[in-house]
């Protein structure tokens, strides 16, 4: 049986019966005749009952499949289709149900499962859980590797509903991945592998100083592209080796001694094309430095690496949007130390060429063309191997790709990676633990649930799918409860990945799309936009894991984003920037402050600057311009100097924490406030 075959083409139903029968054996009991549900909604033509699976340990499962509405967007309404057909198959242990359209090559299957259990009174009945859902995309424009590889492992295993749910499982994926991963993490940074960024350009001695944490960077950055190119919104052809034939001069995917991928085409999509506005505020457009421009570092460099004209690798990106964010800010920094200047260029973005004599570059960074492209193990060729989804899974819908929760992971395996000398976990120095999804959603639930009130009718609106009787018709107290929850604030002092204040967003969302009733996707999008700027706020010491924090609250407003060639950045909305939202701090290290000597703000100049800062901060959270960024943040170190001056001058703090607090740069993404 072609499992691939069946699974990469658009949905046959006599293919799919054959599947199941390959899979089942005589456990599969197809019918003579579909029958057809009674469905009558928006998001379906029709649904069939195809037959029913009858498992070794008991349990039936329906079989189903659905022809969608022309219109419905498969990859999304996934609580709709979900409950498409749940008065037909809630008499059964579970449903596999294949969705799909007439039109388009993709498709859907989900599997869903309730827990059941033997009454006292001798009646078989839901224990009152929510319905989990396992699903996979599949179809012509999906990697279906790991689709192909389970149902091929659950032909071989005993037929019980635990093994159907194991093999659906995405944590068997996600700890595939990770493997992977770590390997070519290894091999990045193993000083053998030819990898070094300048940081210090006046010195040879310091070009693989924290070549750790850049090579983290670097995969957070891709991945980020990785999964932003789910929604169309990156060229699939600068991942292709056959295209970048055409792209590149002298393209050798297998080099260890040329870098021209890196540097020609993603550090030019990094920081010259999702860092800069398509058109910019003074009317620019998208371009490359010249020699007669200072060293802007949102300009298109490397024109020599291309083997087309300028015009025509504008192009090349020329439907990527502006994201914004500061994931993609250039890090090259030019510091003034003891009155001289001195380059840092973290990232190595840079049109000099000059070397060291020993053929290192001085100010541009270098990674072989083999370690994305290696046939096996090379990061491109990792990344193609799996399924990737932008919304992130909860313990009860799990789509089998890998979800943004995967980062907090990443960043536990990378951070945490173990000690080369000692062969020893160095986790526990650097204090990096993740917390597992169950974990997280408990504390989660039981804080904002602690926070309203712990009734027994807020535990019914977080438990139960639908809305509790108490609050079907009561507008009052159903608004009252969405004014509190988009007050609440929320801390974590040591945020690592981002997982509870992830957890928070979106389970505050869920909440308040329950109570509200709107689903459409731009106006989740902008309460999310809300809650993220006015409730949400994390910490952490190592300033890699902010990065890999404000990555995922970025990946959870894209997701509800669509492309649309005929609007301003083609309908993608710039991202906010959340330099001042998470930030990399020693949370556990508080101020001195002397004995009380009256009010606090004593001088109403102190009041007066801080609610200027604030209101900086603000602006600069929208802020859609490099130069709107680059004129906020100079008002801001204007204000926090007038700020240090003031509280010194009023000897409300100790001098030197007056000065701590006041000079604290929220934007530099290289330093960590003591």
């Amino acid at each position: 049986m072609d499992t691939t075959k069946i699974l990469q083409q658009t949905y046959n139903r006599k293919h799919w019966n054959s599947l199941l029968h390959y899979i089942f054996a005589d456990k599969y009991e197809a019918m003579t005749s579909p029958y057809e549900e009674n469905i009558n909604n928006n998001i379906a033509k029709y649904a069939f009952r195809l037959g029913e699976i009858k498992l070794a340990s008991g349990e039936i499962i329906a079989v189903y499949d659905v022809e969608l509405q022309d219109k419905v967007q498969i990859a999304q309404n996934k609580v709709a289709i979900r409950n498409l057909l749940k008065q037909s198959w809630k008499y059964y242990d579970g449903a596999f149900i294949a969705s799909y359209k007439s039109i388009g090559t993709d498709w859907r299957f989900s599997f869903l499962s309730e827990t059941k259990e033997w009454t006292a009174d001798g009646n078989y009945e839901k224990i009152k859980t929510q319905t989990k859902r396992y699903t996979y995309l599949l179809g012509g424009n999906q990697s279906c590797r790991t689709a192909t590889e389970r149902f091929n492992l659950l032909a071989r295993e005993e037929k019980t509903l635990s093994n159907i749910i194991k093999a659906f499982s995405v944590e068997t994926l996600t700890k595939q991945f990770y493997n992977e991963l770590f390997e070519w993490y290894q091999w990045a940074i193993d000083k053998r592998s030819g990898v070094t960024f300048p940081n210090n350009v006046a010195t040879a001695d310091d070009d693989r100083e924290q070549i750790d944490t850049k090579i983290i960077r670097l995969i957070t950055r891709l991945m980020f592209v990785w999964f932003i190119k789910q929604s169309y919104l990156v060229p699939e052809k600068i991942f292709d080796i056959h295209s970048l034939k055409n792209i590149l001069k002298d393209f050798d995917p297998s080099s260890r001694t040329s870098g021209n991928y890196y540097n020609a085409v993603l550090q030019n999509l990094f920081f010259a094309t999702l860092n800069r506005a398509i058109v910019d505020e003074d009317g620019n457009q998208r371009g490359f430095a010249k020699s007669t421009t200072k060293d802007v570092k949102t300009l298109y460099r490397y024109a020599e690496l291309f083997c087309m004209p300028e015009d025509k690798v504008i192009d090349l990106f020329s439907e990527v949007p502006f994201l914004n964010g500061g994931l993609f800010e250039c890090l090259d920094k030019t510091k003034t130390i003891d009155g001289v200047a001195k380059a840092y260029n973290y990232d190595g973005f840079s049109r000099n060429d000059k070397t060291f004599a020993d053929g290192r570059y001085r100010n541009r960074a270098f990674i072989p063309n083999i370690l994305f492209f290696e046939q096996e193990k090379g990061l491109l060729s990792i990344l193609k191997r799996y399924n990737f989804t932008i919304e992130e899974n909860t313990p009860h819908e799990q789509q089998v790709a890998l979800d943004p929760e995967l980062l907090g992971k990443v960043f536990e395996n990378l951070l945490g990676a173990y000690n080369p000398e000692t062969k020893e976990t160095a986790r526990n120095q650097s204090g990096s633990f993740y917390t597992p999804r169950e974990v997280v959603d408990y504390m989660v639930d039981e804080a904002i649930i602690t926070y309203l009130g712990d009734t027994p009718m807020i535990r019914a609106l977080f438990q139960e799918e639908n809305l509790p009787d108490e609050l079907q018709n009561n507008n009052e107290e159903r608004e009252r409860i969405c004014t509190k929850l988009k007050q609440v604030k929320i801390l974590d002092p040591a945020c690592g990945s981002g997982a509870f204040p992830m957890g928070i967003l979106n389970r505050t969302v869920e909440i308040l799309q329950k109570l509200s009733g709107k689903t459409d996707e731009s106006a989740v999008y902008n309460e999310k936009l809300q809650i993220i700027e006015n409730c949400i706020f994390g910490v952490d010491i190592q300033n890699i894991a902010i990065q890999i924090s404000k990555l995922r609250f970025f990946i959870s407003l894209i997701c509800h984003c669509r492309k649309d060639s005929d609007k301003p950045n083609f309908g993608i909305p710039t991202l906010p920037n959340l330099e001042t939202k998470f930030i990399s701090a020693n949370s556990l290290i508080g101020k001195v402050q002397k004995a009380a000597q009256g009010n606090l703000f004593e001088d109403p100049q102190i009041e007066i600057t801080k609610e200027e800062l604030l209101k900086i901060r603000h602006e600069h959270f929208s802020a859609k311009s490099t130069f709107a960024k680059i004129r906020l943040r100079k008002r801001d170190e204007v204000l926090r100097s007038q700020l240090e001056k003031l509280l010194s001058k009023n000897d409300i703090y100790a001098p030197e924490d007056a000065k701590q607090l006041a000079k604290w740069d929220p934007y530099d993404q290289n330093s960590i406030s003591d």
